[in-house]
């Protein structure tokens, strides 16, 4: 098969299915799913920007770097909506000025921003975003039956299986065969294909994404039942 910029496009592009459906569901969504919907949303832009820099100035490294850093904090605030650090608040504003200080070094310290990825930085927030997502997993199991049906279990995979990998992409490219061409183009092609795969899955959980119905008890006598709203 032919790669070429387009089919990476069209991949990327992915990430609108689920931004749609969060501005047609927005009013219906739960608040401890309002981080991820602003992601989502952030995406749509980054995606549509990094394409107008590719073909004007051909490089969007830069577009991509800011939004490594806004998505990283951006899933740490969604993490903490879900309750993870509710044993230790402080963490997470400790983790936040990490991603922020690596983010800085790995960028601006060397003086590389938008010329290269920021392998360092990619990868620790990667790392401690899978953590996250495993943990939230893991409190998931002894609490819902139809997984496959819950947002939080849908959002935490999509981010193990993309993030993941994106440890794997970078090390490669930081450690391993990042002379050789052919290997680094098969690499990425193959994170491009996960990315899109998650978004399908993440526009998957945004479209199970519902308030819980308040629970409401009615009350009538037996031989005159309560009135039901029609």
């Amino acid at each position: 098969m032919h790669w070429s910029y387009t089919v990476t496009m069209i991949l990327s592009l992915s990430i609108f299915i689920a931004g749609i459906i969060g501005v047609l569901r927005f009013a219906q969504i739960p608040e401890i799913y309002r981080p991820f919907i602003y992601l989502i949303w952030i995406g749509c832009i980054t995606e549509v920007l990094s394409i107008y820099f590719a073909y004007r100035y051909h490089n969007n490294l830069a577009i991509q770097t800011i939004y490594t850093l806004l998505e990283s904090l951006l899933l740490l605030w969604f993490f903490a909506r879900l309750g993870i650090f509710k044993t230790h608040k402080k963490f997470v504003y400790l983790l936040g000025s990490v991603f922020v200080i690596s983010w800085a070094i790995d960028n601006f310290w060397s003086g590389a921003f938008g010329s290269r990825y920021s392998f360092y930085f990619d990868m620790i927030y990667a790392l401690f975003i899978v953590l996250l997502s495993i943990r939230a997993i893991n409190n998931l199991l002894f609490t819902e039956k139809e997984l496959l049906k819950n947002p939080t279990f849908l959002i935490c995979m999509g981010l193990m299986i993309f993030f993941t990998y994106q440890i794997i992409q970078r090390m490669f490219g930081l450690y391993g065969l990042k002379d050789t061409m052919q290997f680094r183009s098969s690499v990425q092609r193959i994170l491009n294909l996960i990315n899109c795969f998650t978004n399908l899955i993440f526009a998957l959980a945004v479209l199970w994404m519902r308030k819980r119905k308040p629970f409401t008890m009615q009350f009538g006598t037996f031989d005159q039942p309560a009135e039901t709203s029609r």
